[in-house]
């Protein structure tokens, strides 16, 4: 039996004992005291080799480590923050610093340490570990010193409450439980996968980068559509749109929409400049569904996702020529393939099946004018095999009508 065979076979076993076990009873320990996303990073390694088993313990070692450190900090810091320095600072963390370094030090000596520093700073910080200083001093530096490895000083408001909360949040691992469900939706298993993307999301406040929230959202996505559960799938996809396209308020969509359909494109990319979010992709996919299934919101998120893209593009063509204004798809079209940046922008970013479906949304939506503008535009930039599909558009406008397979 191939090895190959051999781990496919008890892939599923793993999986369900990886998942059954809390983290605390597996018994992993960092290697010598190394921080948890060292083995993030291994198990995101493995996953690039396809060594899934090893992925998974990888990231599980990631996990518990997290969650061991994290569970001794709070402690330890509470045990600080009891004593009289940790009390006598309030709510501050400069305050309460301070009040350690006045009882472990002498001004001069403390002041040589610091050398201008700012009193949080980390090279200050991991000075006065060095030193000779209380238990609870070097604990409370400790502590921060962890919760630093993740959350910039600013981000913390100089606020003690704000330090718990984070200790708090940073003892979960959603990165780590999202790595876990990537692994298992490359070996087949959906189920497990979907777990681990919700226990994932679940924990989103205590992500390092808060937008990442929308990989998850986005993985989701995919498992959905892997399973053909396309109300799962759409729910998802309405997530991310609602979480990013707040700004574009419902009279802003009637005024956009009343412009692109009766006054045409070329005002409406004058007038409304969107700019680009993780929504991107999702108003994309969104408008293709939608079109597929005759539901009149497909214009509506086309527009919104051709908006995006090119406004994107229209501001890389300004860095080449800060003269540029934008006038009309025609010589928009010229220009983006004179630079070779910006066409390649427009092909990496799906501009051409963008306009295709916003092209044929309006046609459905009876702008008939505009979504010939808007073929003749593709066809003029040549792009495979949008410019193909946009020719046999105009030739025959009633293939606009799009329907999903049974």
């Amino acid at each position: 039996m191939s090895h190959a065979f051999r781990l496919r076979a008890f892939a599923p076993v793993l999986a369900f004992l990886l998942l059954a076990l809390p983290c605390g009873a597996q018994s992993y320990r960092s290697r010598d005291g190394e921080p948890a996303w060292l083995s993030l990073e291994r198990g995101k390694r493995a996953f690039t080799a396809k060594d899934f088993g090893v992925a998974l313990v990888h990231f599980d070692e990631a996990i518990a480590v997290r969650r061991d450190s994290y569970a001794s900090a709070i402690v330890r810091l509470e045990q600080a923050l009891q004593t009289k320095a940790g009390k006598s600072g309030g709510d501050s963390i400069r305050s309460v610093l301070s009040a350690f370094a006045t009882e472990d030090f002498i001004q001069r000596d403390y002041d040589r340490l610091a050398a201008g520093r700012p009193s949080t700073s980390k090279p200050l910080l991991e000075a006065l570990r060095k030193e000779r200083i209380s238990d609870s001093h070097r604990a409370f530096i400790d502590v921060l010193l962890l919760v630093l490895e993740y959350r910039p000083m600013e981000g913390l408001d100089d606020s003690i409450a704000d330090l718990r909360k984070n200790v708090q949040l940073l003892s979960d691992y959603p990165e780590a439980e999202y790595w876990k469900g990537r692994v298992f939706f490359v070996e087949g298993e959906l189920d497990l996968a979907e777990i681990q993307y919700k226990r994932a999301y679940a924990m989103a406040p205590s992500l390092e980068i808060p937008e990442k929230r929308y990989t998850i959202l986005y993985s989701m996505a995919d498992l959905y559509s892997a399973r053909s559960d396309f109300v799962a799938w759409e729910n998802v996809m309405r997530a991310i749109v609602d979480g990013n396209d707040a700004v574009i308020d419902p009279y802003l969509r009637e005024a956009m929409m009343n412009t692109l359909v009766n006054v045409g494109f070329n005002r409406f990319m004058t007038l409304y400049r969107i700019e680009p979010s993780y929504s991107l992709e999702a108003n994309s996919a969104l408008a293709a569904y939608y079109l597929e299934r005759g539901r009149a919101a497909a214009a509506e998120h086309a527009a919104i996702a051709v908006s995006m893209t090119m406004t994107k593009a229209i501001a890389l063509l300004k860095t080449k020529d800060r003269d540029f204004e934008w006038n009309g798809l025609d010589d928009f079209v010229k220009r983006a393939d004179a630079s070779k940046d910006v066409s390649a922008f427009l092909f990496d970013a799906g501009w051409p099946r963008q306009m295709l479906t916003l092209a044929d949304a309006l046609y459905v939506a009876g702008a008939r004018e505009t979504a010939r503008y808007l073929w003749r535009g593709l066809v003029a930039g040549g792009a495979a095999p949008y410019a193909a599909v946009a020719s046999s558009r105009l030739s025959d406008p009633s293939s606009a009508v799009r329907r999903v397979a049974p």
